[in-house]
């Protein structure tokens, strides 16, 4: 799941799908000493990338951060802590204001780093439920953790 928040970060309500990517930016090292004289591209990983994607339904009302929390991070440029991880919490019922990112461990690690949100949309088609999505992307390196 994703959580955001400095302090005690919070899942956002009514998740239905989150996609963490990590992208590497290639140099071209092709030359015609190497790479089969020269017939063949080859690569080396440059900089490094990461982004957070969530999918949710839409709501003002459920526990954790929602479109208007989303919507205030968004226009004011805000950086916002990011963790990826398993939720604390077990059962079915949503704790009151979301759910929390689970302590690190060997076998469960967690994911954290600061992102702005680049990208929010609302989505409210005809005779189906509103949905939104956001993309948070990296500001510097993520870590993970172990403990």
């Amino acid at each position: 799941m994703l959580f955001i928040g400095d302090q005690n970060p919070k899942s956002i309500a009514f998740a239905t799908n989150h996609t963490f990517s990590i992208n590497a930016s290639l140099s071209d090292t092709s030359n015609k000493d190497e790479s089969a004289g020269g017939d063949w591209s080859s690569q080396e990983p440059n900089l490094l990338d990461w982004s957070i994607d969530t999918e949710n339904l839409y709501s003002l009302d459920g526990e954790g951060n929602n479109f208007s929390d989303l919507f205030d991070i968004a226009v004011s440029k805000q950086k916002v802590k990011c963790v990826f991880a398993l939720a604390a919490e077990s059962g079915d019922n949503v704790p009151t204001g979301g759910w929390s990112p689970a302590t690190p461990s060997a076998t469960s690690p967690i994911y954290e780093g600061n992102a702005v949100i680049s990208s929010l949309q609302l989505n409210a088609p005809n005779g189906e439920y509103a949905s939104m999505t956001a993309t948070f992307t990296g500001i510097g390196a993520i870590a993970k953790k172990n403990s």
